[in-house]
């Protein structure tokens, strides 16, 4: 058993419930292929709450897709609006099985959960249903259903107005709809963690990530006469090289601390139909990681800074036009950087959560985007921090170390203890 001892938070994880519904989360199959998508695991997850006498419900998020809250609280609060609140957040779905085997079979092996899904990312949620389950339990001094004795202190282990929510997202590998929508109903927190892989780590800072679309129109003509019309093609090889050339390195002069600096990345190019035909049309798709802050700190906007270069080089061409803009991929859910200050109340607990698990507790920057950006850019305190590597996710080795999985629950029960605990002043 890991975990804080009650005599200090009141609060004693169960390991044991914790593993066994992470086992329970890889084998209910909840990707894009999946009948239903994520509807076995919500009503899955909702009836485990409410089997644990903690109140949850599924809020309609897209369709019939529906994100899952549960919450716990004071017992003279009569709001979840009300007072302090901690958001324990993990989306639900996965990817596909791709080239796993047995992907939806968990099995342990040497100290190590196997399945589709175990790093990124249903091992944290499973730890944070587990501290919510420990923080109901010791509200009333029940014992673990498991055969855990929780703490026996009177009343709520909460401090008086406080919350502890866990929201279960649809949609983070595909679109990241379930986390907007969790925003648009009206949840609010004032601080937040978001369960991705960091190996442990706080992670407070990411980019973010704009995916941009060139698309040039030119004028065909046959190929053995060129001069008859204008190649899209030859234009848009003439703008992969000033966007790698030009723009590349202005962007790497722009650095943040944890992350390192603005990138540019031509992903695709297409072009043309036939080899004698001159190109009447060309597409570019263009990756752009951003730094927090970075378009207010040079006064330009990312797609309007790649449509700079574009116009520089088109504009006058007669027989070309061109479009630039932002794609549904990133731009339907903002896809904008995070940076939380490292001396916010969250950093600062999360650091002392870390350091009362033996864990490193400097925070880090994680490469890839998450939720927390989202949830952060409408007001909510957030960071990262996870079981798991992010190299392990999404391919055939995806992985989490039992012992992680616990100390995950350890640091999100510390956290809620320092954050939310009745013996902390409002």
């Amino acid at each position: 058993m890991i975990g804080r001892s009650p005599s200090v938070t009141g609060i004693t994880i169960d390991s044991d419930e914790v593993v066994r519904l992470a086992c329970d989360l890889i084998a209910i199959e909840s990707h894009s292929q999946a009948p239903g998508r994520e509807a076995a695991i919500g009503r899955f997850l909702v009836d485990w709450f409410h089997a644990r006498g903690i109140e949850a419900e599924l809020v309609p998020a897209i369709g019939d897709r529906a994100n899952v809250i549960a919450w716990h609280s004071h017992p003279s609060l009569d709001t979840r609006a009300a007072g302090r609140t901690l958001l324990l957040n993990g989306h639900m779905d996965t990817v596909p099985a791709g080239a796993m085997v047995d992907a939806f079979t968990p099995r342990i092996e040497n100290g190590v959960l196997w399945g589709r899904g175990a790093c990124d990312m249903k091992a944290a949620v499973a730890a944070m249903c587990g501290v919510l389950a420990a923080v109901a339990r010791s509200a009333t001094g029940v014992e673990s259903r498991h055969g855990t004795a929780a703490s026996r202190s009177a009343g709520s282990q909460l401090g008086a107005g406080r919350v502890l929510l866990f929201a279960g997202t649809v949609d983070e590998e595909t679109g990241s709809l379930g986390v907007k929508r969790l925003v648009e109903s009206g949840l609010k927190a004032d601080y937040a963690v978001v369960g991705e892989p960091t190996n442990l780590r706080a992670a407070i800072a990411h980019k973010g990530a704009c995916f941009i679309r060139i698309v040039l129109t030119g004028r065909g003509a046959h190929g053995s006469c060129p001069e008859r019309g204008v190649s899209a093609a030859s234009y848009g090889a003439r703008i992969v090289t000033a966007l790698e050339d030009e723009l590349r390195p202005r962007l790497a002069k722009r650095v943040y601390p944890l992350l390192g600096t603005s990138t540019v990345s031509v992903g695709r190019i297409s072009g043309g139909t036939e080899p004698n035909i001159v190109a009447e049309r060309c597409e570019i798709d263009v990756d752009r990681r951003t730094l927090p802050g970075e378009a207010d700190s040079v006064g330009r906007d990312t797609v309007g800074e790649v449509q700079d270069v574009v116009a520089a080089i088109c504009d006058g061409v007669e027989g070309l036009s061109y479009a630039v803009y932002e794609t549904e991929r990133t731009s339907t859910v903002p896809h904008v950087a995070l940076g939380t200050a490292p001396d916010s109340p969250l950093v600062l607990a999360v650091a002392a959560a870390c350091r009362e698990a033996s864990l490193p507790a400097d925070p880090v920057g994680v490469t890839y985007w998450t939720d927390g950006a989202h949830l952060a850019a409408n007001g909510i305190a957030t960071l990262i921090l996870g079981p798991g590597d992010i190299a392990d996710a999404h391919g055939p080795n995806d992985h989490v170390r039992v012992d992680d999985i616990i100390k995950a629950a350890d640091v999100y029960c510390h956290l809620c203890a320092d954050l939310l605990g009745r013996y902390r002043e409002p």
